[in-house]
């Protein structure tokens, strides 16, 4: 099972159907700290902007290179090495 097919059965679990933003804080792809840091300021970013866009954590998205490694959902859309500026980005065009 890929990737894309694993974050589908993830969200499908979860009964997610708004656009959403996952972040990965397994602790193999970078520290915790800083993808947690990634997480809080994505939360706030759309509890002041975007209130339609949910922000979804995940132990591990299982692409453990390059981290803070997020995802869009349902557009299925992986990046790394995220940072508040990028995980912003992704919000903006999650919510167009």
């Amino acid at each position: 099972m890929g990737k894309k097919s694993k974050l589908r059965k993830l969200m499908r679990d979860r009964e997610a159907e708004d656009p959403s933003v996952v972040i990965c804080v397994g602790k193999k792809c970078c520290a915790k700290v800083e993808s947690r840091a990634v997480v809080e300021a994505a939360r706030a970013y759309t509890t002041e902007a975007h209130p339609r866009v949910h922000v979804e954590v995940v132990s591990c998205l299982h692409v453990c290179k390059k981290g803070p490694i997020a995802a869009t959902f349902p557009s299925l859309k992986f990046k790394k090495r995220v940072n508040e500026k990028r995980v912003r980005k992704m919000i903006d065009k999650l919510d167009r």
